[in-house]
């Protein structure tokens, strides 16, 4: 399709320019699609060669390795703690060429929550390939299966960040690497989101969510929806759904009602910004009186083509909620992969679906079946991945990892040409074990969703607690919950949710059934739980781009602020 790009707005030459960009990167990864193996080949040597004279390479002999069953037999297997020292001395003293002979030009901080955060190297070319996958492939994809007649529209993009910036002691800057990529477009923002600067960088005890459907709702003509993580979209729109007559009578007259929490500065900047909008308050007031029984996002932005943000794994409870009571069918939704602090480890190859598959340019893979008990002499490459089996990704990098462990686990699902198609299923480490009976985040979910399905309740989200002190153990729910259908008891959801558990997880079930494990308590949270932790975390200094769902309780802080926000318990009486 062809643009006059002087007809186009500011957010359409923006988008033009990041398609024409994308689609030569959506081509190139087709080609390597025929034969992924040979590209990611080539790419583990470029890593050797390049990184030979490192003080890393020296020790394992980069420079005498020519296949990659050499490279297997030479160079360990490792985890973080084996870069810590390296790191320590890059980070702090300047040291060059220790693990990685590229220039670092940012340390990612870890989004982990159990132990001390931790400083991730990201070199410049490792950045590049970030961003390629980031922006322009997702923009050519976007294009290439709805084509472009959305490009002139802005985005509600419900992306946040810090303006503060943390640097190393080598003077490297440090922080969450979202952090890093949305400050380098910080002058073009508004021009391409529909939220403004206020919103995007915000001061502490500024209402977002307000801003955010404020000004989203103010643009009829956008075109598109993004969020780093889309429980917060969601959360966004619980807002709107809850607040829409305050936000609309703000829009008519142009104000911002005094309840909002802000500072006198940022309410008087954005005063500045806005205006009275009396027939778009008019057209929205009609909308929102029909209530929230359909979909109500093609209603209010009647050209919204797609949406983006993470899918899979944990965060597909919130894309189907999404879906199914704001968004409707006919929203194309793009679910970025696997996007980790070591680098970008898979990219959608289609939309709508949330699995995705290996970059070939991006990380040397290998794969360690997940019940392989650390036997690494059965890790493959991914030519010889199985379908239907379970692997811990393993990755070589560009900023000076090798042979990691991601601790990320997948399940191979087919093929897109010859490159594997992946699931995500979560952490290995995310897994709850009382009693030996290792319960996946995944499994968590699913009894958690199935008994809100047939129960007919919406549950907003769900935190899950191993309690070992209690004789004998026991898994503790948290739920926050609405909707109930009249007359239900919490007693009701804990006898399903007991059951479904043991669908999920028949070792758990097994154990309970034999006295092993005590029966599952459920405690229903107080209303806006989830978002009170939100903020909570926030405040304490969490970049909002790294806040991810707590499914399973990890440290003292969770523990208590979830404990004090439950509202009463239900368990098992005999």
């Amino acid at each position: 399709m062809e643009f006059d790009t002087e007809q186009l707005t500011p957010a359409g030459q923006g988008n033009l320019q990041q398609i024409k960009t994308g689609k030569p990167v959506v081509e190139a990864l087709d080609r390597m699609a025929e034969d992924p193996i040979k590209e990611n080949e080539r790419l583990l040597f470029h890593i050797l060669e390049q990184n030979k004279d490192t003080e890393y390479g020296k020790k394992y002999g980069f420079a005498d390795i020519h296949s990659i069953e050499e490279y297997q037999k030479r160079v360990p297997v490792s985890m973080y703690d084996d870069y810590a020292g390296y790191i320590l001395r890059m980070s702090e003293d300047g040291e060059e060429n220790l693990i990685t002979a590229g220039k670092v030009v940012h340390y990612n901080k870890s989004s982990g929550t159990v132990g001390n955060p931790k400083r991730v190297p990201l070199t410049e070319e490792a950045f590049q390939v970030f961003q390629k996958y980031n922006g322009p492939y997702r923009m050519g994809l976007i294009a290439r299966e709805i084509g472009e007649d959305w490009i002139n529209g802005r985005n509600m993009s419900i992306a946040e960040s810090t303006a503060e910036k943390h640097f190393t002691k080598s003077g490297v800057s440090y922080g969450a690497l979202s952090v890093k990529m949305i400050a380098e477009f910080r002058p073009y923002l508004e021009m391409m989101f529909t939220s403004p600067d206020e919103a995007i960088f915000p001061e502490p005890e500024t209402n977002t969510r307000y801003l955010h459907a404020r000004f989203g709702l103010m643009d009829r003509s956008l075109t598109s929806i993004a969020a780093n993580f889309l429980g917060f979209l969601q959360e966004v729109y619980r807002y709107m759904e809850q607040n829409w007559e305050l936000i609309v009578n703000d829009i008519e007259k142009g104000t911002i009602d005094p309840s909002i929490k802000m500072s006198d500065q940022v309410r008087e900047r954005l005063l500045k910004k806005i205006k009275p909008m009396p027939e778009r308050a008019e057209e929205l007031r009609e909308i929102f009186k029909q209530g929230f029984d359909e979909p109500v996002v093609p209603k209010l932005w009647p050209e919204a083509r797609f949406l983006t943000g993470v899918g899979s794994g944990g965060f597909k409870v919130y894309a189907d909620k999404l879906k199914e009571k704001y968004m409707g069918e006919n929203i194309a939704r793009y679910f970025t992969g696997i996007n980790a602090s070591e680098g970008m480890v898979s990219v959608p190859f289609e939309l709508n679906n949330e699995k995705s598959v290996p970059v070939p340019d991006s990380l040397f893979y290998e794969f360690l079946p997940t019940d392989a008990d650390d036997d690494f002499s059965k890790m493959v490459t991914m030519d010889k991945l199985e379908e239907g089996r379970e692997y811990e990704i393993i990755i070589t990098n560009l900023s000076g990892f090798y042979r990691y462990r991601m601790r990320d686990a997948v399940r191979i699902t087919g093929k897109y040409k010859k490159l594997p198609i992946m699931e995500f299923i979560g952490r290995i480490d995310q897994t709850v074990s009382v009693m030996g009976e290792k319960t996946t985040e995944v499994a968590l979910r699913t009894a958690a969703e199935d008994t809100a399905r047939q129960l007919g309740f919406e549950m907003i989200d769900f935190t899950v607690y191993p309690d070992v002190n209690n004789v004998p153990p026991r898994y503790i729910y948290f739920m926050e919950v609405e909707d109930l259908p009249e007359g239900m008891k919490a007693k009701e959801i804990r006898f399903v949710l007991e059951k479904n558990l043991a669908k999920a997880n028949p070792s758990m079930g097994d154990k309970v059934a034999k006295g092993i494990c005590a029966p599952t308590k459920l405690n229903i949270l107080e209303p806006e739980t989830y978002s009170l932790y939100r903020d909570l975390m926030v405040m304490k200094g969490t970049a909002s781009a790294q806040l991810k769902p707590v499914h399973v309780i990890r440290n003292e802080l969770q523990r208590k602020f979830f404990f004090s926000q439950t509202e009463y318990g239900v368990e098992l009486v005999k």
